[in-house]
């Protein structure tokens, strides 16, 4: 091949990567699409079955005016010590290709309030002003509490007590406007405890959280769900994880925690309280797999050009630069295969079946071109080859860059081996 033919080559094959490339961006906005509609469907759940769940633990809440003419507040006690406990059970939804994690989930809190004496009061209310002891009531809120079971309560001192909704407790609406349930306790003196049990039945999606604001608490989940992620402002001390589901436990310990604050409203509660949780990920999330397989759409096409060019270097082939379109269009087309497979089947099955359709049309072209099975079989080697380590970088997290910049640094060597020898100012030597 002379150094025209080659330079024209080259310039040729440039100009059908961009093409490739700008190929390559249509079929990514189509994946983005495909993951909006997704988002949306999540959206849908939210409304029809249950938000993300963040579940605070239980407040003591006693009415109180600083001064007879001043307005009633709210002085609020956390809890000296909780241990709370959830089971999620966790499904996926689907709707049409789309779908979508939900769960059930039972929570119990078991604590106890300690009132504090008088003693420790002093300042709150001023000469005049009074400490409501007999209309105190336990609040509990969350982001939906609209779909509890019947059997779900509080237990104070012994005995079940029924959810009311917080404005029939409080007797004021603008004081009860979040998602809060509440029990009165009617307590009759200052000092001592009160200790509880809560009981919740609640749905969401996705993932749910605990927030508190006491100093001393645990936090026990489990769910048959092999992918979670631990999230909030502490990880769990201990967690266990396999194909059957997870366990977790937290021990929230917060020396700085606040035991009593006082409040205009009987629902607010703070927005720096602790929260842990947990989120129910998917385990090979498809979009944004796919959206990774399509960057590195460019390195698929640009390396099956270059052994398509060095078929015409090294062996005196000529592939007529229609014919290298053509391919680039096939390759071009895996990511839209694999979207279209692994929605209804899932990524690892979509994948598979995606690669196998390019390999077979890919390599059977190449035959045709070539007219020779041993380059044919070579370039279905590679292209194999390419497919199952892109895979393996999908794979791979921490060490994805790294892997793959050393497998760009050996394809280069090769290439440059391989063509060490060639006179581009002429024929090959």
């Amino acid at each position: 091949m002379s150094a025209a033919v080659s330079t024209r080559k080259l310039l040729q094959m440039a100009a059908i990567l961009l093409l490739t490339v700008v190929a390559g961006w249509m079929v990514a906005s189509l994946v983005d699409e495909r993951e909006a509609r997704q988002r949306e469907l999540l959206s849908d759940f939210t409304k029809s079955w249950g938000p993300r769940q963040v579940v605070h633990v239980p407040t003591l809440v006693v009415p109180y005016r600083a001064a007879a003419d001043r307005p009633w507040r709210y002085l609020k006690f956390a809890p000296a010590r909780y241990a709370a406990e959830g089971a999620l059970s966790p499904e996926w939804r689907r709707r049409g290709l789309f779908a979508a994690p939900v769960y059930g989930m039972a929570l119990t809190v078991d604590g106890r309030f300690v009132v504090p004496e008088a003693r420790r009061l002093t300042g709150i209310a001023e000469p005049g002003g009074s400490i409501a002891w007999e209309r105190a009531f336990i609040t509990v809120e969350a982001t939906d509490l609209s779909r509890l079971g019947m059997a779900d309560g509080m237990q104070v001192d012994g005995t079940m007590r029924s959810w009311q909704a917080c404005r029939e407790v409080v007797g004021r609406d603008e004081d009860c406007q979040g998602s809060v349930l509440a029990v009165p306790v009617a307590l009759t003196a200052q000092g001592g405890t009160v200790p509880f049990q809560m009981v919740l039945t609640l749905r969401g999606v996705g993932g749910m959280r605990l927030a508190s604001e006491g100093r001393n608490g645990t936090l026990a989940l489990s769910a048959p769900w092999p992918t979670p992620s631990f999230v909030g402002s502490a990880l769990p001390e201990t967690s266990t994880v396999g194909e059957n589901g997870f366990t977790a436990h937290w021990s929230l310990v917060n020396p700085a925690g606040r035991q009593m604050w006082t409040q205009i409203r009987a629902d607010a509660v703070e927005a720096d309280a602790v929260q842990v949780g947990v989120d129910l990920l998917e385990a090979t999330p498809t979009y944004r797999m796919v959206n990774r397989v399509s960057k590195y759409g460019i390195l698929i096409v640009a390396l099956s050009f270059t052994v398509y060019f060095l078929f015409e270097l090294l062996s005196g082939l000529r592939i007529h630069a229609a014919q290298y379109a053509l391919l680039g269009a096939s390759l071009t087309l895996f990511p839209l295969l694999l979207v279209s497979l692994a929605e209804p089947l899932g990524f690892v099955p979509g994948y598979a079946a995606a690669s196998a359709l390019v390999l077979a049309q890919a390599s059977g072209f190449t035959a045709l071109v070539t007219r020779r099975w041993l380059a044919a079989g070579g370039f279905l080697a590679l292209l194999a080859g390419l497919f199952g380590f892109i895979y393996v970088l999908l794979r791979l997290e921490t060490y994805a860059l790294l892997s793959g910049s050393l497998a760009l640094f050996v394809v280069l060597s090769a290439v440059m081996v391989l063509t060490g020898r060639v006179n581009w100012w002429g024929e090959r030597a």
